[in-house]
């Protein structure tokens, strides 16, 4: 017997295909009843058939599934970029505000005191530390600048005094500087003394007499016995102070200027007096 018919497996696969075959093409007419011949080998590959089918819909049901979350990615990804945009936007927008009420400020403040002729700086560098003791600005000779000018910030609160110049910069020492001395006064009292830094952020009202009736929340400006303008703000009282045995009583003096903010300054060209 040739090997062929040995295989009974072939045969029986054969056999049935050529089955489904005929039953297929037997079937083609679908206005007539199926024989029991038909009804058995329907019964039989139809469970097949459903699990061929559900196994198909799954293997594309899970490409699709791949597909999506492609998408999907693609799609968080892209809104990601948008949201980094728009915050990146937000900071812009949230620093050209307050760039625009800083200069707002100074208009304002220049606009109410026309007696004071006043250059608008920027700072462009300072010493380290958190403090703006010693710092750059902007303008220099060219702009009129020189040694000894009063600097304000853009409120008009006291800030230094111009030290150098050159021809397109100047140096500034701020008053909360150990080097820094001002001519002060009480604005109540009318008591008078030296403003003096500490480099810590802070001031102290030094040679005030003994009778001195400064109090804390007192404003101190400048006194006008100097090269500075009358009347520009200095700080608040926070604390009266008396050594024993001391001669004069000293005061902690809180600045009005905000030394770790610093962003834009004022150089009062002339020495007129406010006349506070």
């Amino acid at each position: 017997m040739p090997r062929f018919f040995r295989n009974r497996q072939l045969i029986l696969v054969l056999l049935i295909a050529v089955a489904l075959i005929a039953a297929m093409a037997y079937t083609y007419d679908t206005e007539r009843y199926l024989t029991k011949a038909e009804s058995v080998i329907g019964s039989v590959f139809t469970p097949v058939g459903k699990v061929f089918y559900r196994m198909t819909n799954g293997i594309s049901d899970f490409f699709s599934s791949i597909r999506e979350i492609g998408t999907l990615r693609a799609t968080n990804e892209k809104l990601q970029k948008e949201v980094e945009k728009l915050r990146k936007e937000n900071i812009e927008l949230q620093e050209l505000k307050n760039e625009n009420l800083r200069l707002k400020e100074a208009l304002d403040f220049k606009t109410e005191n026309p007696e004071l002729d006043l250059k608008l700086a920027s700072i462009t560098g300072k010493n380290p530390g958190n403090w703006f003791n010693i710092f750059t600005i902007d303008r220099g000779k060219r702009d009129g600048i020189k040694p000894g000018m009063a600097v304000l910030d853009e409120k008009g609160n006291m800030v230094g005094q111009v030290t150098q110049v050159g021809d397109n910069w100047a140096k500034v020492l701020a008053i909360i500087d150990r080097d820094s001395s001002v001519s002060a006064v009480d604005v109540r009292t009318r008591d008078n003394g030296i403003v003096r830094g500490d480099s810590q952020g802070g001031l102290v009202m030094i040679y005030l007499p003994l009778d001195a009736e400064v109090l804390e929340g007192d404003i101190i400006t400048t006194s006008g016995m100097s090269r500075f303008p009358k009347g520009l703000v200095i700080g608040k009282v926070e604390k009266v102070t008396k050594e024993p045995g001391a001669l004069f009583k000293q005061a902690l003096v809180k600045p009005a200027a905000d030394f770790e903010r610093l962003e834009y300054v004022f150089v009062v060209l002339n020495m007129t007096e406010t006349g506070k």
